[in-house]
């Protein structure tokens, strides 16, 4: 039988002692919110959001181009709202994809076809019938909210 020594002893209660007091390394909350919005399983779609600000809505439009359908959020006033959960499903109901767009503006790239799109504004799902062209046509569309 093997002895522990004293010096062994003290080693392994230090290692046990820093394990239990070395901090936690965490994503900031909203990173990992937005991580665990997504369901599983989906489709690879390819797909940015943004626009905050002028600057990054002037960068959005310009990548526009190679997306088949463009969406923008907005309150009756007319402010641009962000933060927008979202669902991509087939005319059967069958959801492909779900995420939370960061910004007014979100663009899709789906293969041409018929499709579903819902967004939450002001806690209400709100959906549309869209048929996605190609790139060079894309399907648009506005979703307003209440502005509650």
């Amino acid at each position: 039988m093997a002895t522990i020594t004293k010096s062994t002893r003290a080693g392994l209660l230090a290692l046990v002692v820093a394990a239990y007091c070395m901090p936690l390394w965490a994503e900031p909350v909203g990173e990992v919110a937005k991580k665990n919005v997504t369901s599983v399983p989906q489709e690879q779609i390819q797909w940015i959001s943004g626009g905050v600000g002028d600057d990054a809505r002037a960068e959005m439009r310009l990548a526009a181009t190679a997306y088949s359908v463009h969406l923008m959020f907005s309150n009756r006033q007319g402010s641009y709202l962000a933060d927008i959960p979202f669902t991509v499903s087939k005319p059967n109901g069958r959801e492909i994809y779900s995420g939370v767009s960061a910004g007014p503006l979100l663009y899709l790239n789906l293969p041409p076809g018929t499709y579903r799109i819902a967004v939450q504004l002001d806690g209400v799902w709100q959906n549309r019938r869209i048929r996605a062209g190609t790139s060079g046509y894309p399907a648009k569309a506005s979703f307003v909210g209440n502005g509650k």
